[in-house]
């Protein structure tokens, strides 16, 4: 996925929120939390995200708001543009990793995008996944070995790369299967829409 706001920015911006989250677990989180409810939008991310659902994140709102609503004008670009790649019919969508990297570093990066991607599966209210597709629970039980991946062997030579690849490829297209079987009808962004809702 190619951001307007980019990976520097969102890590920058996760400094300011003293989050202990990398970019790639945050746009995973964003995704599995978009996949659990379309509906919700940016400022809702934010706070399950950063401050959680908790009676004691409330100091915490008072705390940040003005810090939170800054950062939803930096995040906007990127809230925006994985609602789209999700619902795209092309299948352009890609998790958000590192590109430039050693491939322990890009392992890392995917199990971070698939840790993020469970919880925000959970931040979302999704609990169980009994009433959806055998294909759901697997690919959400695969990512839960996924997330694990960093700890995967390298080789040292090009099968490395095409574990990599083989990766990506296996989350990109669960995460698509795993968004239409749980919001079947998608719906369409106002992009006029300065509280960023989807309609």
């Amino acid at each position: 996925m190619s951001s307007k706001v980019g990976i520097e920015q969102i890590r920058a911006d996760l400094d300011k929120l003293d989050s202990e989250l990398s970019p790639s677990e945050v746009h995973g989180t964003l995704c599995g939390v978009l996949c659990g409810n379309s509906e919700l939008n940016i400022h809702d991310w934010l706070a399950l995200t950063f401050l959680g659902d908790n009676s004691a994140a409330s100091n915490v709102v008072n705390s940040r708001g003005l810090l939170l609503e800054a950062i939803a004008e930096s995040f906007k670009d990127f809230f925006l543009e994985t609602v789209k790649a999700l619902s795209d019919n092309n299948l352009n969508f890609y998790p958000l990793l590192p590109e430039d990297a050693s491939e322990s570093i890009r392992l890392k990066a995917i199990a971070e995008w698939a840790q993020g991607f469970l919880m925000g599966l959970s931040l979302a209210g999704i609990k169980k996944f009994s009433d959806y597709p055998a294909e759901v629970t697997e690919f959400v039980e695969a990512m839960a070995s996924i997330a694990t991946v960093e700890d995967y062997e390298l080789a040292g030579d090009d099968s490395d790369e095409q574990a990599i690849v083989e990766f990506i490829e296996f989350i990109r297209i669960g995460v698509l299967l795993v968004n239409e079987e749980i919001n079947p009808v998608r719906r369409s962004v106002d992009l006029s829409d300065s509280d960023i809702t989807m309609h």
